[in-house]
This record gives C-alpha cells, sequence and structure tokens, in this order.
C-alpha cells in the first residue's frame, strides 16, 4: 500500500463514520440551540474549545461534526473556520452550525492539506484540531505542524487533542500489532500513530512552545488517559 492508497482509506473511513443518516439528521435538528456546551465529549475539552473564545480569527482542524469550532463561536469568537477532509464530515459540521446557533460566524469546508498550503501567512490567531494529528500518517502530521506555525500568528494559542499513548509493550500483552511500533491498523485503514507524551513534546517543541499538558477522558471511560496540549506558536 503507498502513503495516497493509506491517506484515501483514512479519509473514507472518517467520512462515513461522521456522515449523518436522515433519521440521525433529523434527530439532531431538534436538538436545543442552547445546548451548545453538550457538543464537548468532556469538561476539558469544553474548557479548552471555550477558551478560543477570546480570539478573532480560529481555524478548526480535522474538524468532524465541527463541535470545537462550534462551541469557539458560542463562546466569542467572531470567525470560525471550519476545515475537513471527509464530505461527511463537513456536511455533519454545518448541520450542527446551523442546529446550534453558530452558523453566522463559522465558514465550514471540506479540503484537506492543498488548502492549509495556500492560506495566507499568519490568517489565524487561535487553533485547534482534536483526534487528527495521530489518526493520520506521520508524514501527514509534520506537514500539518509546519503549516500551522505558518498560518498562525505568533504567540497564538494552538490546541491539540489526542488519543491515549499505547505502548509497544502494553500492546503486544493485548494481542495488539503496531507495525514500526507504533502505527496501529483496523480493518487495513491507519486508526492511531502511538506516541508518547515526551515523543509528542519534543516534536511540538521544534515549532511550538508546550505551555500545559492535561490528560482528560471520554464518557465510560474509567481512567483520564487521552491528551490535551495547549501550545503557543513559535518559540523564545
Amino acid at each position: 500500500m503507498n502513503l495516497s492508497d493509506d491517506h484515501k482509506k483514512i479519509i473514507d473511513f472518517w467520512d462515513s463514520a461522521l456522515k449523518l443518516s436522515d433519521e440521525d439528521k433529523s434527530e439532531a435538528r431538534g436538538y436545543s440551540a442552547d445546548d451548545w456546551q453538550a457538543m464537548a465529549p468532556s469538561e476539558k475539552l469544553l474548557k479548552a474549545a471555550a477558551s478560543l473564545g477570546a480570539c478573532e480569527k480560529v481555524l478548526d482542524y480535522g474538524c468532524g461534526n465541527a463541535w470545537a469550532g462550534i462551541i469557539a463561536a458560542r463562546s466569542g469568537c467572531k470567525a470560525v473556520t471550519a476545515v475537513d477532509p471527509a464530505p461527511g464530515a463537513a456536511d455533519t459540521a454545518k448541520l450542527y452550525a446551523e442546529v446550534f446557533g453558530a452558523k453566522d460566524r463559522m465558514e465550514i469546508l471540506c479540503a484537506g492539506g492543498e488548502w492549509l498550503a495556500k492560506v495566507p501567512s499568519e490568517t489565524y490567531d487561535g487553533f485547534i484540531c482534536s483526534n487528527v494529528l495521530d489518526v493520520v500518517l506521520p508524514e501527514t502530521a509534520e506537514e500539518i505542524l509546519r503549516e500551522v506555525s505558518r498560518i498562525v500568528k505568533k504567540g497564538a494559542p494552538v490546541i491539540i487533542g489526542m488519543n491515549y499513548y499505547v505502548s509497544p509493550e502494553a500492546a503486544a500483552a493485548k494481542g495488539i500489532e503496531l507495525q514500526n511500533g507504533n502505527l496501529l491498523h483496523v480493518d487495513g485503514v491507519l486508526r492511531m500513530v502511538s506516541r508518547s507524551d515526551e515523543e509528542w513534546t519534543q516534536i511540538f517543541g521544534k515549532g511550538f512552545k508546550v505551555e500545559c499538558l492535561e490528560h482528560f477522558a471520554w464518557p465510560g471511560e474509567p481512567e483520564e488517559r487521552r491528551r490535551l496540549f495547549y501550545l503557543r506558536n513559535g518559540l523564545e
């Protein structure tokens, strides 16, 4: 499998996972606009996204259903751009932005790296992506970070949410195969690039100041193992 095949499989997976059925769309239209805070999978993610409400222009990259962008917009940000390469995700994001009263402050696009490369430098004063950098190819993650450093203003907040770390030893004990020591494929689709807190801190440290690392859990998870990195663009 070449890199382009792997990349396409990733997009196709998330397109299917995030696309809403007609029944789901009907249910979503019945939500109250006042329930926008409930979009966040955890209180810590809610706090993170809401902190971007103080920004003028935020990019929610790999937005999924755009929960983070919607929360930033409803928390005061005047202009949020939410971008995802999966058409199903972008369509879902547009529906939720309308349902939760954020449509007028958001631009939602179906686009990927080619769009990111065309964004003018220092366009945004806030950035967030959740469950993106560790579910794409390592080469893609590195390219995204280079572009983020360019298109986000120096000193601006950059928030990165991630899955939990699975060590090679822990994976082997559970009968999980990690290719190249950290690549987890499920049914032929890359689902996670497992890197430790220290490894990600080193990667981020090449272009960003790492201010804080918090751990959080999704509903139903017994331990706070997922990662939430608070960065500042640029090095002192």
